[in-house]
């Protein structure tokens, strides 16, 4: 009896368990040569802040660093104070400066050993080694140095040399940061010379510590600049003296580099 009842039932039997067994696919082999690490997003390499030394032609030389940017870029100059080192000032601007163009730092004419310089309180000769410079780096890169509008930054001596230089040169130093700025350094400029290049200067920011021997004479600059009605920032650094302090270049220098370089 239950052979027929069986034979009756196995192709139920065989229906349900068809429905109820699931299908595994099988796993697709990998490809040969197929990688199975991860993917490392690769990460531009940081450009060197290393300064490179230029031969310049009549002079000491100047030592650059050349900008982050690509393309025509303008030229931030310091210029060092007596005694200081063009290799070693580049190297601490670099770090600020060179987001906003090639940083540039021509050696005074006057040798004062260990690799110290100073400008010997010649603006003519400091103008020709300046130019000079400029006209070189531009020969070893050309289309991509700007020869207007550029950056002049200048410390004590270099202040001297940059106030001097700036007012007979406004087209191709427009924007001006002056470190110690003294009006000692214009004696004998009178109103009209400001006026005459007030058109061409752009922007001039002020910067000196608050116990330089010179913080009433920068202010008075700064009333000169004003009088000339040339765009100008006066900052009174507090806690600092007569010094450009290596470990505050950000601090103390990127704003002030920010907003010159944005002036038309």
């Amino acid at each position: 009896m239950l052979a027929p009842l069986l034979r009756r039932l196995a192709p139920v039997l065989l229906a349900t368990l068809a429905v109820a067994t699931p299908t595994v696919a099988a796993a697709k082999p990998a490809k040969a040569g197929a990688a199975s690490a991860p993917r490392v997003a690769k990460t531009a390499a940081k450009p060197s802040l290393d300064p490179q030394h230029l031969d310049v032609p009549g002079t000491a030389g100047a030592y650059f660093v050349p900008p982050r940017g690509k393309g025509l870029r303008p030229v931030i100059m310091y210029l060092h104070g007596r005694g200081g080192n063009p290799e070693e000032d580049c190297k601490k601007w670099a770090k600020v400066a060179s987001a906003y163009g090639w940083v540039v730092c021509p050696a005074g004419p006057e040798d004062r050993g260990g690799g110290s310089r100073g400008w010997a309180s010649s603006p003519d000769a400091a103008q020709k080694v300046m130019d000079a410079s400029i006209a070189t780096l531009r020969g070893k890169y050309k289309g991509r140095v700007q020869t207007r509008n550029n950056i002049l930054v200048g410390f004590s001596e270099g202040a001297f040399i940059a106030q001097q230089v700036g007012l007979k040169d406004p087209q191709k130093w427009s924007k001006w940061l002056i470190l110690a700025a003294s009006d000692k350094y214009w004696l004998g400029t009178s109103d009209k010379d400001l006026a005459a290049a007030r058109a061409k200067i752009r922007r001039v920011y002020l910067l000196t510590g608050e116990s330089d021997g010179v913080v009433e004479n920068t202010k008075s600059v700064g009333k000169m600049l004003q009088k000339a009605h040339v765009p100008v920032k006066v900052n009174i650094v507090k806690g600092m003296g007569h010094e450009v302090p290596s470990d505050k270049m950000i601090a103390n220098y990127k704003k002030p580099l920010a907003w010159l370089s944005t002036g038309k």
